[in-house]
């Protein structure tokens, strides 16, 4: 039972009441981002899909500022009748579970992606301001110790509460769901900030005195655990201010923490990663200094022969395997790494040292914390497997840099948009790009890379973010370079593809309003199919490249009328003369558009030989009055005059009838897949030798070649059995795919890594991009093919570091490991 009842009544009313003007001015901030990108972008169906999102959003505005008072008012009164929680609980953004993500399309994993990246915005703007009500809201709830986990208006109410009502949408996928989300957060954390600061100064108003956490008290702690004046560090005078703390003038601590016989991975651990730590300004105990004391001299102490610069090189079968399949190799921080790339501090020991001297020189809490928060993240980073061995043992190489940054910004990893973090995920994200650590590639990326790390390692004295900030630079303007290089060579060909969708449903369109008009009837059906789909595309095509805006660009809409009146025997032999002079002009427009879209006139040759024979009784009149009148030398004239009905009737007896139009044919239906020229399919890295199964990358091979082809071809997977609980599934993995997905491709006896650059809208059409700006498109049905045997594998690419941040989120087994002195009561 909380200890001012009505107080924390006033404050759930005066936030839930905030909350309607914060929500409104969150989503009308989203509607604007969209709104200018809509504006901003080139693709059709880009722009659709944002429209769709901005105006499904605005659409929710006035419910949700109803909805969302009442739903957080709920959930401040329940969060504030929860039970005390064993261990502090970590943020929604720490909770998403490590290990977790994955390519699929899981409503689920969006929603913990985009919270997460929700509190990692929102969290940095409202640090100071949640610190102070923190302990303010503790006290309210009769707590002695400052608990941030039982706060009831915590941000992650705020974000849960939102959630939910964007899941509740009825018209939101989850995808608009976490775009929405992620135009919000930027507001948000404006919003709450000065909602904070609100109730902060209501609880002052109301004499609520801020709790504390527990710690020793100096001098008792002083003179309890070691020998008289070791409080401070050593070489630091009393009232000196150690690095990190704020400058020479700043007081000395007066309250010690002892930190030396614990393992730092539990409760304080947690709140000082992700709560900020009430505990960072806190000094350390006299018993802290003796035991790095103890443990920096039997470092040095370790003779330098038991840490060689001995480097366990890969074996040569080890190259020689292709490189999906190479054994994961482990390494951490312990790790020996060559000494050829990173000097001195490729020997696990002189890492150690500089680890163990900088907690030497440690004088706050903060300080510790932050080595043990790089110690840890590095380990967890170098233990990723997705990344390749050479990159996890440049972050472990980069530790000492990292430590000594540590010193003076201690929670650097703890802001996403930090130069230092920013560089680890930026080099690791690079990284993907590649998947063979032996190839000539993957070398050139390195080599800078290597080259950046060690710069920094020789900067002793980092008193802030400037070193990493002009690496990031630096490597950041050689990668741009290369990536406008890529850019310029599959650049086009991308625009090409956009470009064939975008006529093939403006096509689409067109084919559908010719089959509303009026005078298809007693048309032949491959009349039909012939404008329902190559006309259909020249039309389209006239319209996206006319730059006059005409109505009928080149008249290619004028000759349907024509068309459709030329092939209806029963008119044309009654005006046989207008046919006869319609019939060349026709043709050559005909013939003029299917030359503008680039068709193989072969495609539509069975279309002119109906055209041929449904002309044919009218051509044949012609002739026979040609004969007529060489032998009668009489002037009748017979193209004006009705036809004989003698004359008639022989020309419709030898005449060839074709099938009249079905209705299935007399319906257009949109096409599967965007036409493509032969130029367009060679460009795009479509292979041309099964026409009818596009752009297989890695063809099976039968039976008779099979065994030839053996020592090439990957070992495909046994097929799953029935009771296996997750079969694979090509189709719902090729779903989960999105434009910058990474796979691994099997392509001409070569595994490449590949990233999806285009897919169109249906999802039938794909366009992976492999080092050097190669273009590799497939089909759906390849797709699938190809994830089936195995020789397309998506490659999990999500964040590195917050992946490594997230699994030091889990709280450890066992009991808490964190100094009772420290432990909130």
């Amino acid at each position: 039972m909380a200890s001012h009842p009505p107080i924390l009544q006033q404050c759930f009313q005066a936030a839930a009441a905030a909350s309607k003007p914060a929500l409104e001015h969150c989503v009308d901030h989203a509607v604007s981002v969209l709104q200018q990108a809509e504006h901003k972008s080139v693709k059709a169906a880009e722009r659709n899909e944002l429209a769709l999102a901005w105006r499904e959003l605005l659409a929710q505005r006035t419910d949700w500022g109803q909805r969302y008072p009442r739903d957080l008012l709920a959930a401040f009164q329940a969060a504030a009748a929860e039970p005390a929680p064993a261990r502090p609980e970590a943020p929604v953004a720490a909770r998403s579970g490590a290990g977790k993500f994955s390519l699929v399309d899981d409503s689920q994993v969006v929603e913990a992606i985009e919270s997460s990246r929700l509190l990692q915005q929102v969290l940095p703007v409202v640090d100071q301001t949640l610190s102070e009500l923190d302990t303010l809201i503790s006290s309210a709830l009769g707590l002695a110790n400052v608990a941030p986990e039982r706060n009831p208006v915590r941000p992650e109410i705020f974000a849960q509460v939102l959630r939910t009502l964007i899941g509740s949408a009825a018209q939101a996928e989850p995808a608009v769901g976490a775009l929405w989300l992620r135009h919000m957060a930027e507001p948000l954390g404006r919003e709450l900030k000065a909602l904070y600061e609100g109730l902060v100064e209501l609880l002052k108003r109301a004499n609520v005195r801020a709790a504390s956490y527990r710690v020793l008290q100096a001098p008792a702690s002083v003179g309890s655990r070691g020998p008289a004046g070791a409080g401070t560090a050593p070489g630091t005078a009393p009232g000196a201010a150690g690095p990190g703390t704020g400058g020479a003038g700043a007081k000395p601590p007066s309250q010690y923490a002892d930190l030396s016989a614990h393992d730092i991975n539990d409760a304080l651990f947690q709140d000082f990663l992700f709560h900020g730590g009430g505990h960072a300004q806190h000094g350390l105990a006299p018993s802290y200094y003796a035991a790095v004391d103890q443990e920096l001299a039997a470092l040095k102490a370790t003779p330098d022969s038991a840490q060689d610069d001995w480097f366990d090189e890969p074996p040569p079968q080890y190259q020689a395997l292709p490189a999906v399949d190479r054994p994961p190799r482990f390494v951490d921080v312990l790790s020996q790494l060559s000494s050829q790339i990173w000097g001195v501090y490729g020997r696990a020991r002189e890492r150690a040292l500089v680890r163990t001297q900088l907690r030497k020189d440690a004088t706050r809490v903060g300080q510790v914390l932050g080595l043990e928060v790089v110690r840890k993240v590095v380990n967890q980073v170098a233990q990723d497997p997705r990344l390749l061995v050479p990159v996890r043992e440049a972050i472990v190489a980069l530790e000492p840099s990292l430590l000594r940054l540590a010193m003076v910004d201690s929670r650097f990893l703890s802001d996403e948009r930090h130069p230092a973090r920013r560089l680890m995920e930026q080099v690791a994200q690079r990284s993907f790009k590649y998947n063979d650590e032996f190839s000539s590639e993957f070398a050139a990326f390195f080599q800078p890379v290597a080259e950046s790390f060690n710069t920094l390692n020789q900067v002793e004295g980092i008193e802030d973010a400037s070193p990493f900030a002009t690496a990031l630079s630096q490597l950041g303007a050689l990668w741009t370079a290369q990536d406008r290089q890529e850019h310029e060579q599959h650049g086009d060909v991308v625009q090409a593809m956009r470009f064939a969708e975008e006529r093939q449903a403006m096509a689409d369109q067109i084919a559908w309003n010719l089959s509303s008009r009026t005078d298809l009837d007693n048309v032949p059906g491959v009349v039909l199919d012939f404008l329902f789909g190559p006309w259909s595309l020249v039309m389209a095509h006239a319209r996206l490249t006319d730059r006059h805006n005409q109505i009928d660009p080149q008249g290619f809409g004028s000759v349907v009328p024509d068309l459709l009146w030329s092939v209806k025997k029963e008119v044309t032999l009654r005006r046989p003369v207008r046919l006869i002079e319609m019939i060349p002009g026709m043709l050559s427009t005909l013939h003029t558009g299917l030359d503008l879209l680039g068709q193989d006139p072969r495609e539509n040759q069975p279309f002119f030989d109906a055209m041929m024979k449904l002309h044919r009784p009218v051509l044949k009149l012609r002739r026979a009055k040609s004969r007529r009148d060489a032998q009668e030398s009489a002037s009748m004239d017979l193209l004006s005059a009705p036809m004989e009905l003698e004359s008639a009737a022989m020309v419709l007896e030898d005449a060839e009838d074709l099938p009249m139009a079905t209705a299935e044919q007399r319906t257009p239906k949109a096409a599967g897949q965007p036409w493509l020229g032969p130029q367009e399919l060679d460009a795009a890295g479509f292979e041309d030798t099964l026409p009818s199964d596009l752009g297989v990358l890695a063809p099976i091979p039968n039976d008779s070649v099979a065994a030839a082809l053996a020592p090439a071809l990957p070992d495909a997977p046994p097929a799953a059995s029935p009771g296996d609980d997750a079969p694979l599934d090509p189709g719902q993995i090729l779903l989960s795919l999105r434009e910058g997905s990474w796979v691994d491709l099997y392509s001409k006896r070569r595994w490449l890594r590949a990233q999806l650059i285009w897919a169109s809208t249906k999802g039938t059409l794909f366009m992976f991009v492999s080092h050097g700006g190669q273009p590799h498109s497939m089909t759906k049905r390849s797709c699938e093919r190809l994830i089936r045997d195995r020789l397309l594998r998506p490659v999990d690419a999500h964040e590195v570091v917050a992946h490594a941040l997230d699994a030091l989120a889990q709280p450890a087994a066992g009991p808490s490991s964190v100094p009772a002195e420290l432990q909130a009561a």
